[in-house]
């Protein structure tokens, strides 16, 4: 789609940052249509070179003030001032907001603003879709006490072509195989439920063994826990916008409990092959009586509400890690989740 050039741009530009600065948070309004308008305002906009709000909103609607109702229905811009060529803005709600299955998307009242959605994460677990083939394991301390932590000495064992590759500095992060993960919906199996407990940093390479003490620990180790090389188990993600519709499953946690909440880390069935991008955001869904355990039939004549919302942090090819950003009611194992189109 091409739009016709606004000589003012650079005007317009100081007009909509001299407006922010003025103003406070944007109130809820409504865009109406000034005039005998000859242009169809599309559901969808393509950005282009030049672009801002303000000019838009003052190409389609005659209306270059209602930009921050246009900046609302596009929470993946995170800074009105900014938008560049080939982001994709939603300019009106389209007619229809139901997703290929059935499920209703509704504005919901729960969700949080993409600024606060940010998350520093800690990728303390993930469903590994293959076997991991470790190159040692921890061994053996010279410390009396059964578990380990931050600072402790310890020894890894390792055969002896990997013992040759390792290097003062390396760092491995120690892992546990929790039990097999089996989706909650259809039975299939989908992996293997990894924890990190922490992370290693070689000091010294010995004859037999590499010295190594704890830099980083999640959880208490133990002798005998595998170790893989260091993951990337920090990381800052900001939201992006969602390009596909999608529907998946909540199949397992981080946490053991039942009842999952804000900020608890969840494993959802789709990944990178499925269309699943880091930064994405997926709503929580779920249906049926909150105290009274129905039948399959009664169950599905009621509707789907939505209880929460998750941001997706890393992805593997059919499994993503999700940390729920707010909850409504306590998430649990088997909720639906459901990605919304350039959310």
């Amino acid at each position: 789609m091409t739009m016709s050039r606004i000589p003012f741009r650079a005007l317009a530009a100081v007009t909509l940052g001299a407006g922010l600065l003025a103003g406070g948070p944007a109130a809820a309004q409504s865009i109406t249509i000034s005039g005998d308008r000859r242009v169809q305002v599309p559901e969808e906009y393509l950005v282009e070179d030049g672009d801002t709000l303000w000019d838009i909103c003052d190409y389609y609607f005659d209306q270059p003030w209602a930009w921050p109702t246009v900046w609302a229905l596009n929470p993946h811009i995170t800074n009105p001032h900014w938008i560049y060529p080939g982001d994709i803005l939603r300019l009106r709600r389209g007619t229809d907001a139901q997703t290929p299955d059935g499920v209703v998307v509704n504005p919901f009242e729960y969700t949080i603003g993409a600024e606060n959605a940010r998350q520093v994460t800690i990728n303390e677990g993930f469903i590994s879709e293959e076997s991991i083939d470790p190159p040692g394991h921890l061994a053996f301390s010279p410390l009396p006490q059964k578990y380990l932590s931050l600072d402790d000495l310890i020894y890894l064992e390792m055969e002896d072509d990997e013992l040759e590759k390792v290097r003062v500095g390396d760092r491995y992060s120690v892992y546990k195989i929790m039990h097999d993960v089996i989706h909650p919906v259809d039975g299939s199996y989908l992996g293997q439920k990894v924890r990190i407990m922490g992370v290693l940093e070689v000091a010294t390479v010995e004859k037999n063994v590499a010295r190594a003490r704890i830099v980083s620990a999640f959880s208490e180790m133990q002798r005998g826990m595998p170790i893989t090389k260091e993951l990337n188990h920090y990381a800052v993600v900001a939201p992006r916008q969602n390009l596909i519709d999608l529907k998946g499953t909540v199949v397992d946690a981080l946490p053991p409990q039942n009842e999952l909440a804000q900020f608890d880390t969840v494993f959802i069935d789709k990944g990178a092959k499925d269309g699943v991008q880091i930064g994405n955001r997926v709503f929580v869904m779920r249906r049926g009586d909150g105290r009274l355990d129905l039948d399959e039939a009664t169950e599905k004549r009621l509707p789907w509400e939505q209880i929460g919302e998750a941001l997706v942090v890393a992805t593997k090819d059919r499994t993503a890690t999700a940390i729920l950003t707010r909850t409504a009611l306590e998430v649990r194992r088997g909720d639906r989740i459901v990605m919304q189109r350039h959310y």
